[in-house]
Formats: structure tokens, sequence, C-alpha cells
């Protein structure tokens, strides 16, 4: 399999490892990439349906026509906050092209709650990848490819 995955988010890449969550940063949930958002607009980052939508919108999983599972983690410790924040667009069970709106984040709501928003994008079907963005992304851009 060869994917390409797109940003979810505007913000700043940050390497897996750096993630202050250790359920991310050794991998345990997948490979990936984080971000560190600068905008609210979380965007499907492929084409397929959502197989899970976290209540409250913190964390959405997609899952491509090729079977590549990716999960999109909106800060850390964010479920704590039980949607308090976040605004969902989109609906479990549903299909979504790449770039649809999935969930609008409160970025200073967030800051007011002082939650750690880097936001891990992870592939939980197994698949290795591969970074492709550094610095700034805009959501939209290519994320990482999936080998």
């Amino acid at each position: 399999m060869h994917a390409t995955v797109k940003s979810p988010l505007s913000g700043t890449v940050v390497p897996l490892e750096e993630v202050a969550d250790e359920v991310f940063s050794e991998r345990v949930m997948g490979d990936g990439v984080a971000v560190r958002p600068t905008g609210g607009k979380v965007l499907a980052p492929a084409s397929g349906t959502i197989e899970k939508l976290f209540p409250g919108g913190h964390g959405v999983v997609i899952e491509t026509p090729e079977g590549l599972q990716i999960l999109v983690h909106v800060g850390l410790d964010t479920v704590q906050l039980k949607g308090d924040g976040f605004e969902v667009h989109a609906a479990e069970g549903e299909t979504v092209g790449e770039g649809r709106l999935l969930v609008t984040v409160d970025l200073d709501r967030m800051a007011e709650f002082e939650v750690d928003l880097v936001s891990p994008v992870v592939v939980i079907s197994g698949h290795r990848v591969e970074a492709i963005a550094s610095g700034d992304v805009a959501a939209g851009d290519d994320l990482f490819e999936v080998r």
C-alpha cells in the first residue's frame, strides 16, 4: 500500500517521539507524526468512512477504502473536557472526502484549560509511515506517506 495522508490541522509538525504522552511517543497506537495547531479547523486527512468519533469530538478515526485507519487525536488529555471547546461537524459511520471539516476547536477555550494541544495523527492499522512535512503546515498539506 502507498498512500499520502494530509495534515488535518494547520500548525507546526512535531515528531511523535516528542509528544508528552507515552501511548503516542512510543508508538503504542501506531506510527505517525503530530501537529501543534495554530488553527481550530480539523479536516479529514484522507477520504474514507468515520469508523469512530470519540464523544465530544476530541478524536476521530477514518478508514480509507484500502483499509488504512488514521487516528486524529486533538490535544492530550482532552477527553476530560467532555466536548467543551469542540464543535463536531460529522457523524460516526459517515463517508467523508479528504479535506472535509470534521471538528472545530476553540483554541482560546483550550488555552483557558491549559491543554497541551499537540495533536497526534497516527496510522492505527499497523502500517509504517514516512514523514514528508516539517516545520509549519497548513491543513490539507501532505503530512506523511504510508508504505
